[in-house]
């Protein structure tokens, strides 16, 4: 496929979500952000939102960008 339709297909993605998910959500509705109507599908967006932040930060220690071991505290001098 070349490169300009893969560009295509991306810009087209983006454009979507924003208009149907991110600017409506600005403006106080919308579909994506758990508007409040139901209760349960808020709790399986909080749940993925923290497991993705969990995956996240594995991410970070296994490619090394963060220590994994304790940092001592400061100390006065």
């Amino acid at each position: 496929m070349p490169t300009w339709v893969a560009a295509l297909i991306a810009v087209a993605a983006v454009t979507v979500t924003y208009f149907t998910c991110i600017r409506p959500m600005r403006r106080g509705g919308g579909h994506c952000a758990g508007s409040g109507e139901n209760p349960e599908l808020d709790r399986q967006i909080a749940k993925l939102r923290e497991e993705v932040r969990v995956l996240r930060a594995q991410d970070s220690l296994d490619a090394g960008q963060v220590s994994g071991g304790k940092s001592a505290p400061p100390t006065d001098v």
